[in-house]
């Protein structure tokens, strides 16, 4: 009979350490879990904000040299329909007051003219500026190699 109750003792007894050490291990996961939620949160940041860098960089052609080139390029082959390049030299402008422009259809089939000094091409896309939101003038595409 000691015997039994020196056991039933012993197992009690680890039953409360087994129970005490999970309750420490309750309260350990309890005060780190904002450690690791933090930790967590910051490396979502970090990685969507890198994400988010490379996303918003975009391929900007906003010289007018650059645009003119890319523009004159293109109307070699383009159908003059729907796409014209009016190109007018420096000295020519300044003599008669008119600047190179371009005609492109609307949707009603109507040709508008936009200056080439306020146009600009965005990863492919030639944009006229506005006052609010710039116009959308349609892709382009042109390969200009530099001469050697």
């Amino acid at each position: 009979m000691l015997g039994s109750t020196l056991a039933g003792a012993s197992g009690a007894g680890t039953v409360g350490i087994i129970g005490g050490s999970g309750f420490a291990a309750s309260v350990l996961a309890v005060l780190t879990a904002p450690i690791t939620l933090f930790v967590a949160a910051g490396t979502a940041v970090t990685v969507g904000g890198v994400e988010a860098g490379c996303y918003f960089v975009d391929e900007r052609i906003t010289e007018e040299e650059e645009v003119v080139a890319i523009l004159r390029q293109a109307a070699l082959t383009s159908n003059e329909d729907y796409f014209k390049l009016f190109d007018v030299s420096g000295a020519e402008a300044a003599e008669t007051g008119v600047a190179s422009r371009v005609r492109i259809p609307d949707e009603d089939g109507t040709y508008q003219f936009y200056e080439v000094e306020n146009l600009y091409i965005v990863n492919g896309e030639l944009l006229h500026r506005d006052w609010f939101f710039n116009t959308s003038l349609g892709n382009i595409a042109a390969a200009l190699v530099a001469q050697p």
